[in-house]
């Protein structure tokens, strides 16, 4: 029942990592690498990496995208490729995007590196599991405004599965609802409210409220609550019309907090425009 996927804080920078729908949002090209590495000081806490991409098509009707995602946690490890496909409709509030994903996931297990007092036991068996799985999402946008939707990863396989052990254990559905604006302020700062419900099966529901102020179109600085688990310090820079950097520190309040001092996540964003793509005035800006 403790097992889920892994849970980034920069995903309010790139939403391709939670709906599908956002792929091809953006009217352009955009590549984004991250790392989070999660409680420091906690020997076997989770440790993750993600590569996605996504670009428009057909005069911005279409939207693709990638991810590559890896999440090591003990001895097990997972890497995920996911396929993700948008299809946009125009309406006069904004751009409406229906995306679907699909790929797979390979988990290994090393249980032979743990400390057996038992080395017969029938549980000291390594292997890996394919799933494959897909998903679902909605997501609507303007330059001010976006609402999502998405059920990324619908099926369930068997995490565990060793012919002598009877085991249940399953991956569990994820529901998200995203959904945020950007107020003006000043000519030079806007805020930028948002908030993310996070609803897994067998699980408490979850939620993120983040605030984020934006100086000069530049500078991102903001604050997360995560129920039950943390808080997040969060920045982005944008250094110039294609690279950005993002980083993100999440304090931890739940019943660990005197065990670490927290999760570091750092992420690189590299956009470049789509030659002979036109702009289009529907597209969000900042999100």
């Amino acid at each position: 029942f403790a097992q889920q996927r892994p849970v980034v804080s920069t995903y309010q920078f790139n939403g391709l990592l939670i709906n599908p729908a956002y792929a091809g949002s953006l009217n352009l090209f955009s590549a984004t690498v991250t790392n989070r590495n999660q409680w420091v000081n906690v020997d076997g806490a989770p440790n993750s990496q993600s590569v996605s991409a996504h670009t428009t098509w057909a005069e911005n009707r279409v939207g693709t995208g990638l991810t590559i995602q890896r999440d090591a946690v003990g001895v097990h490890e997972q890497y995920s490729v996911y396929g993700s496909y948008a299809y946009k409709i125009r309406t006069n509030a904004g751009l409406l995007s229906m995306g679907l994903q699909g790929g797979f996931d390979s988990r290994s297990s090393n249980y032979s590196s743990l400390d057996w007092k038992d080395p017969s036991d029938p549980l000291n068996i390594d292997g890996t599991r394919f799933n494959p799985n897909v998903g679902a999402g909605l997501y609507f946008a303007n330059k001010t405004f976006f609402v999502g939707l998405s059920i990324p990863y619908i099926l369930q396989p068997k995490i565990f599965d060793v012919a002598s052990i009877s085991s249940d254990a399953r991956e569990s559905r994820y529901y998200y609802l995203n959904i945020g604006n950007v107020i003006e302020l000043s000519k030079t700062i806007k805020l930028n409210p948002s908030f993310l419900l996070r609803i897994q099966q067998r699980a408490n529901i979850g939620y993120d409220l983040n605030v984020n102020l934006i100086f000069s179109d530049i500078i991102y600085a903001g604050v997360s609550y995560r129920s039950g688990d943390a808080v997040v310090f969060l920045t982005q820079l944008v250094l110039n019309e294609n690279f950005r950097i993002g980083y993100a520190f999440d304090t931890v309040t739940s019943a660990i907090t005197g065990f670490t001092p927290g999760s570091h996540e750092i992420m690189l964003n590299y956009r470049k425009l789509i030659r002979g793509a036109k702009k289009d005035p529907l597209c969000p800006v900042y999100f």
